[in-house]
């Protein structure tokens, strides 16, 4: 058998498969509805009876919070976290566990205050570090209950004040004489600020034409010299001193010093200010314009400053000198 007889045979072949297939797949097909047939069902309405007690249960267990427990016999229960694991630092020669607050792995900080900002704890100098860079270090804001990673929850900026020195201004006097019944004789003496000299004659309830003081009263005294045992002239003018509202008295031909102090600030955040505040003058940070500054009292060795914010109660502070 020649080829071409072979090729003929293979085609009746596969057309004679391709019919039989075709008649298997329609006598299937007449067979559906008899496969897929529906069938009525009755109805049933019954439902089972609900599990109220066992839900309850479930219900306040989800509710409920659920504490994890050091299973670790003869140990205290302690809360722990379920996906994180608790960090244990060996430090001094002891293990502490940092979810506890006993021992203190930095003193006098918490542990928990320390883990919850994501502080370095693991860095001996955690401490002295300015974590918010707000010029604050950690230690110092967590004396003062301010946020260690939020630069505008910070202490004061009155605690980075500093006192540098302390200047006196003079103002002198001297009761001179009493030219008649009802005028007085004052003289102010050269000094730095005042370095000419100047005669003021007064009457009581009068201002010098300096404004520095006014006349508010006289008393005739007298004393007895030391030297000579003389009874002498010490009678006494009563002034006040304006500048500081401040009563002083002048004895008769006794010179008398009116010291008016300043205070030399500075301030460690911003090294180009310094200001020589005078005795109960104010004065402002530009990193702090909200708030008032002033100067209460000027001593050798320490400055009294008060601040107020808005309308917060004003608030006191003794810096030393340094």
């Amino acid at each position: 058998m020649n080829k071409e007889s072979w090729d003929k045979m293979i085609l009746l072949l596969a057309g004679m498969i391709a019919i039989g297939v075709a008649v298997i797949f329609a006598m299937e097909t007449n067979r559906f509805p008899e496969n897929f047939t529906l069938r009525q069902i009755a109805p049933n309405d019954d439902l089972p009876a609900t599990q109220e007690d066992m839900t309850k249960v479930a219900t306040s267990f989800v509710e409920k919070t659920q504490t994890w427990s050091n299973p670790k016999k003869g140990e205290p229960a302690k809360s722990l976290p379920l996906f994180v694991s608790v960090p244990i630092v060996e430090a001094g020669g002891r293990l502490i566990d940092m979810s506890l607050e006993d021992p203190l792995l930095r003193p006098p900080v918490s542990n928990a205050w320390l883990r919850e900002n994501g502080l370095d704890f693991l860095n001996s100098g955690v401490l002295a570090q300015d974590t918010d860079s707000d010029g604050f270090d950690n230690l110092t804001e967590w004396n003062a209950k301010t946020s260690p990673i939020d630069p505008k929850s910070h202490p004061p900026y009155a605690g980075k004040l500093i006192f540098a020195s302390r200047q006196q201004e003079s103002y002198t006097l001297r009761f001179a004489a009493k030219p008649d019944a009802d005028r007085f004789q004052i003289n102010r003496l050269p000094t730095t600020k005042w370095p000419k000299g100047e005669n003021f004659y007064l009457k009581i309830g009068e201002t010098s034409k300096d404004a520095q003081f006014r006349l508010d009263g006289y008393e005739e005294r007298s004393a007895k010299n030391p030297t000579s045992g003389i009874e002498v002239d010490a009678s006494v003018l009563k002034i006040t001193y304006l500048p500081k509202n401040e009563v002083v008295e002048l004895v008769r031909n006794a010179n008398t010093v009116i010291p008016t102090y300043f205070a030399e600030m500075q301030f460690e955040l911003d090294p180009s200010f310094k200001q020589y505040v005078k005795e109960g003058d104010t004065f402002n940070l530009v990193i702090d314009p909200d708030t008032k500054y002033r100067v209460v009292k000027v001593e050798e060795n320490s400055v009294e400053i008060s601040y107020q914010t808005g309308t917060e109660s004003e608030k006191t502070i003794q810096i030393s000198k340094k």
